[in-house]
């Protein structure tokens, strides 16, 4: 099986993106050629996408091929976030000027990496340190619920990239999905719909245990930047973009449905306005 990825690996193509994904790890072929020879522009979100599928497949005893960019530029990205070394594909050493987190695959958390992160958010916007200690926990509560309730025995994927005017962070794990992990708790009929109940307040499959903050604490801060939030998971896609004064929440169906979840934020970059929280003497968490 040979998949020729398109030019632009984001998440505006996900739908022809989560459909490669599944074909890979459907096919029974041997083989799975991953083509980026026409690709000139990655994301985080392509990033984890290529690297979990890329896993799978290995998990499944495949041979993989794969084909770089011939960009120059895509090439220096994929090696600057770690994608080359994180399966050790031959490519000359490239470095990214811009704060990134590279390529990680998790199984428990690491608050090394959430500082990280917390560092890439830092050089977008001016944080106090009530927020900054609201969004660590939040970020940690998503990854903490990537590899505990996905299913998934690979962990969840991270990286993070500030680029030009937008910090660009995506999360992804390759488990059951947010249906199968909210469906029977909370009654629900599609993936859609569980995806909408996902960011709102106290929502959790825990049980005797606080949680359902992190996606409805970090949708919240998503909306005072007027960026963007994309959850996809089964045959469900929901995009919240907060940007003017009309937020929108789109909807959109997977032409095949992917066994999992990926969460993308897109962060504004805004170095003149200090975000804090609505009430730094309060609690959020």
């Amino acid at each position: 099986m040979v998949l020729r990825y398109p030019n632009r690996i984001v998440v505006a193509h996900s739908n022809q993106l989560l459909s490669y994904s599944q074909q890979a790890r459907d096919s029974q072929d041997a083989e799975v050629v991953f083509d980026l020879f026409k690709t000139t522009f990655v994301t985080p979100f392509g990033i984890v996408l290529l690297a979990g599928t890329i896993s799978e497949c290995l998990g499944q005893g495949k041979k993989i091929k794969y084909r770089p960019p011939r960009n120059r530029k895509a090439k220096k990205f994929l090696y600057g976030m770690g994608f080359y070394k994180f399966f050790r594909f031959p490519d000359e050493p490239h470095k990214l000027e811009s704060p990134h987190v590279q390529l990680r695959r998790l199984d428990s958390i690491n608050p090394l990496l959430t500082d990280q992160i917390i560092d890439v958010f830092n050089y977008a916007i001016t944080m106090t340190e009530g927020l900054q200690g609201s969004l660590r926990l939040a970020i940690n509560e998503l990854m903490t619920n990537a590899f505990d309730h996905s299913g998934s025995e690979k962990g969840c994927y991270v990286c993070a990239q500030a680029y030009e005017k937008i910090i660009r962070l995506c999360v992804a794990d390759f488990g059951v999905g947010l249906l199968a992990r909210l469906g029977s708790k909370y009654d629900l009929k599609d993936s859609y719909s569980a995806i909408k109940l996902a960011v709102q307040e106290g929502i959790t499959t825990r049980s005797q245990q606080a949680g359902g903050l992190g996606l409805w604490h970090i949708q919240r801060f998503i909306k005072v930047n007027e960026g963007k939030m994309c959850i996809l998971s089964g045959d469900g896609k929901a995009l919240w973009d907060f940007k003017g004064p009309k937020s929108r929440l789109r909807k959109q169906t997977m032409h095949l449905p992917f066994s999992g979840t990926i969460i993308n934020l897109e962060i504004n970059v805004d170095r003149e306005s200090i975000y804090f929280l609505t009430g730094e003497e309060d609690q959020i968490f």
